[in-house]
């Protein structure tokens, strides 16, 4: 089933914006933004990418790596926006989420906002967005523009964390960041509760897993599995 091609049928440059790295525990946070082309335009190779285009949880990394580089090769315009691990300890994981969306946005080749309408995954909007917005929930199932921005911002999120380890292979070693890609797996937390924390973890997600912390983990529930993203009273907490 190929994705929804346009939120609206206007003239109105469609931006499809969304995610990757919100709920793990070490590095940034980074959006993806795409612009794609009307349908009457679209070329052969184009059609065939779009009728693979999923939300990038439900593709391989494999097929996520070769769409990413079919994404950047046949898509008129993309941006990656990049929020590092310090400003999310500096001013927290709810700004630096939008703040994020932001700079992939602002990344993009256009020539004036007000004649752009973005399509953001999720519930977070940008405030001071002169355009249109629409915040859709499960939105990197239902349009392909921002489905293809998920897989532009995961394949981007986890090549960096790569990228970093083969200089610090240490902090693979360690926190076994290559299979969590960050994220707060059990051996991720054992590394935490052995080694303390990294300059680039954030600190509120990891508290509870430091040395001497006298914060308990919470119990898991039987027959439900153990989310690795930060509790709710925890991201409040952040703010």
């Amino acid at each position: 089933m190929v994705l929804k091609t346009r939120f609206k049928e206007d003239s109105v440059t469609e931006i499809g914006v969304d995610e990757a790295g919100r709920g793990s525990f070490w590095g940034p946070i980074m959006a993806g933004a795409v612009i794609i082309p009307p349908e009457s335009e679209w070329t052969e190779k184009q059609r065939d990418l779009f009728e693979q285009l999923r939300d990038s949880k439900k593709i391989s990394p494999k097929k996520r790596e070769k769409m990413a580089v079919q994404i950047k090769e046949l898509l008129p315009a993309y941006a990656i926006g990049i929020v590092d691990s310090h400003e999310i300890n500096a001013n927290g994981i709810q700004w630096a989420n939008i703040e994020s969306f932001r700079r992939a946005i602002y990344g993009l080749p256009i020539d004036s906002v007000s004649e752009c309408r973005i399509l953001i995954d999720g519930v977070l909007g940008i405030d001071d967005w002169k355009g249109e917005q629409e915040l859709i929930v499960e939105g990197d199932n239902i349009y392909l523009a921002i489905a293809a921005s998920s897989i532009l911002a995961k394949v981007e999120h986890d090549r960096w964390i790569q990228n970093y380890c083969e200089t610090h292979p240490e902090c693979d070693e360690r926190y076994h960041l290559l299979k969590s890609k960050g994220y707060g797996t059990a051996r991720h937390r054992e590394g935490i509760r052995i080694y303390g924390g990294h300059e680039l973890h954030r600190q509120v997600y990891i508290q509870r897993w430091l040395p001497g912390s006298t914060i308990k983990p919470k119990a898991k529930t039987k027959g439900k599995k153990v989310l690795n993203e930060i509790s709710d009273e925890c991201m409040i907490k952040f703010k």
